[in-house]
């Protein structure tokens, strides 16, 4: 089973960037995905789409919960926080050029937060929220940071891991069935996000090599 495609001659991992990679914004125009992306009426914003919306709005009308951007992460989760640096989602605004930068329609899967309160505008207002962070999958972080000073446990997160149904549906709100050649086995692919690095390769296939 691969889950590897290739784009423009490159190797690009599973649940890598698959929505508007810079060689595919070149390449808009061939690529009908594209264009029916661009010119679709619908915004996304996967975490609504997650949570559902009466959910979200309720959530959001708290008040409690903002973004806190990944460095905050990293205190607890290095290695992590240095496994996901190794990740395509961490790059994932990289390639957005020619205006694809403040595209509305790719912002929200190639961001953290874009389109939810106190989440990312823009490269120039909020820096800090640049690419698919931590809490680009699992929601705002900042009451996960307080139930952690004082119990030590996790929780906190709208999609957190102990949500897997919303962690997962998070996901496919971006990875969508128009974008589903990058991944055979939805499954396998998210089974690798459990780890720090999911693009390293075990010892048991290297040594197959």
């Amino acid at each position: 089973m691969s889950l590897v495609r290739k784009i423009s001659g490159r190797s690009v991992a599973a649940l890598s960037i698959l929505i508007f990679t810079g060689s595919i914004l070149h390449a808009a125009d061939d690529d009908p995905r594209i264009k029916e992306e661009l010119s679709s009426s619908k915004q996304i914003n996967p975490l609504k789409q997650a949570l559902g919306e009466s959910a979200y709005n309720k959530a959001m009308r708290s008040g409690k919960y903002y973004y806190v951007g990944n460095t905050k992460c990293r205190l607890c989760h290095r290695k992590f926080f240095l496994g996901r640096k190794k990740d395509p989602h961490d790059y994932a605004m990289k390639d957005l050029k020619g205006g694809y930068e403040e595209n509305p329609k790719c912002l929200p899967c190639h961001s953290t937060g874009y389109g939810v309160p106190n989440g990312f505008i823009s490269k120039k207002e909020t820096p800090r929220l640049a690419n698919v962070q931590c809490e680009g999958c699992h929601g705002p972080g900042n009451r996960h940071i307080k139930i952690a000073r004082k119990t030590k446990k996790g929780g906190g997160f709208l999609a957190g891991t102990d949500r897997p149904d919303i962690l997962k549906k998070m996901c496919k709100s971006c990875h969508t069935e128009r974008w589903n050649r990058s991944y055979k086995d939805f499954h396998a692919a998210y089974s690798k996000y459990k780890n720090a690095d999911p693009n390293k390769k075990s010892k048991a296939k290297i040594a197959q090599k």
